[in-house]
């Protein structure tokens, strides 16, 4: 039986062949290729554009999975076994980046410059907050504050009760530099003791103060045409591990931000951390595993296509990585070996969204604007070095 005939078998058709908020390391159940469960539309009208991305990522939460959609101004909630929407909490812009859902409360932040706080029981908006600029990173929850950085070089901190400013901060553009050629985005607030660490467009990282948002150092990381700090920082021990979009990839001892080492890669994503190694997706489709404390690379792997790359998602059974031109892979964190993939078609138009995994669950979103919950079995299809690719049926 062919490899797509196999994966056809598994979901049961005869139409024949065709991630917390914040992405780290996991512990599941993968010990095999994963099978299709469901695939289903984002909700909303699909937005028409040369290039259509995707950038909200789903969140996994009990018997619930919490996410956006660029085709409509709200945060969505559908059932985890069928990808059936059973609830929505509105917004003032697309919801592009994962919500911090909370025992009471869920928070969220929009493409309008809206921070939501929602309470989960009665399903009401218990405030929002205006930021005056798009926000594409998920806010931090942390001790009653939520910590937000947007696209216009921002960072606040709201209280988590009402939503009123505890204080805010405004990073200095580049003078060299028109704003029409920063990035869209801006990476995710990153606590650490007393401080809380930022990433700007001008490639700055910078540490404010907890309490009152004061800075109290700031460091040039990124370098080149666009050296924005779009990935989220990763702290490591006492280090931050941290890069620019063009370049580079570093790591800096947190406390003198002396430089421990200096890969010539940069990209948009975040770094994922295991034991002594650092997995690391970049924008010029290479993902490579690094050794934590000299950056020497263990080995590198090259996407098909040079294709831009997802944060990869580490699981018992590899390292899970997607493409932008819509490849989804399985790599062998030991090796490099590429184990398995699932080439979606055309229809789903690759990956950009971070992905999210939950014991034998993948949830992944697409740039097409679909939703697919990929699971693991007990008996797998079992693609050894194969290519398989979705049965015609599920993309109608």
């Amino acid at each position: 039986m062919s490899a797509g005939a196999a994966f056809a078998a598994v979901l049961g058709l005869s139409s024949g062949p065709s991630p917390s908020a914040q992405p780290t390391a996991q512990t599941d159940d993968f010990a095999h290729a994963p099978a299709v469960q469901w695939v289903r539309d984002l909700p909303g009208p699909l937005v028409q554009a040369a290039k259509h991305v995707e950038l909200g990522s789903p969140v996994i939460s009990g018997h619930q999975i919490f996410l956006g959609a660029s085709g409509k101004n709200a945060l969505f909630v559908l059932d985890r076994s069928t990808g059936t929407l059973v609830g929505t909490f509105e917004a003032e812009g697309a919801v592009q980046s994962a919500p911090v859902v909370l025992e009471k409360h869920i928070v969220f932040t929009d493409t309008a410059g809206y921070t939501h706080c929602y309470d989960r029981t009665t399903k009401k908006r218990v405030w929002k907050h205006y930021g005056g600029a798009p926000i594409l990173s998920s806010p931090v929850v942390d001790d009653h504050v939520v910590f937000v950085a947007n696209v216009g070089n921002a960072a606040y901190a709201l209280n988590l009760s009402d939503g009123s400013l505890v204080w805010r901060h405004v990073q200095e553009r580049d003078a060299s530099r028109a704003v029409r050629l920063e990035l869209y985005g801006s990476p995710r607030p990153v606590l650490s003791g007393d401080l809380v660490l930022f990433g700007f467009h001008s490639g700055m990282l910078v540490g404010l103060s907890r309490d009152l948002g004061e800075r109290q150092w700031q460091h040039a990381v990124g370098e080149g045409r666009y050296p924005d700090v779009i990935g989220t920082p990763i702290l490591v021990g006492q280090d931050v591990i941290v890069s620019g979009f063009t370049t580079p990839l570093v790591s800096l001892k947190l406390d003198s931000r002396n430089l421990r080492w200096r890969i010539e890669t940069g990209g948009a994503t975040d770094a994922v951390v295991d034991g002594e190694r650092i997995f690391y997706g970049s924008g010029d489709g290479k993902l490579r595993s690094i050794d934590l404390l000299t950056g020497n690379a263990n080995w590198t792997w090259d996407a098909p296509s040079e294709s831009a790359l997802t944060t990869p998602v580490l699981t018992t059974a590899g390292l899970f990585v997607g493409t932008a031109d819509g490849g989804l892979f399985l790599i062998d964190e030991d090796s490099g070996d590429e184990s398995w993939s699932l080439m979606a078609g055309r229809k789903m138009s690759g990956f950009s969204a971070d992905f999210a995994v939950d014991g034998q669950q993948m949830v992944v979103v697409t740039n097409a604007g679909k939703i697919m919950s990929l699971v693991s079995v007990e008996d797998g299809p079992g693609f050894s070095k194969g290519v398989a690719e979705l049965p015609k049926s599920l993309l109608k």
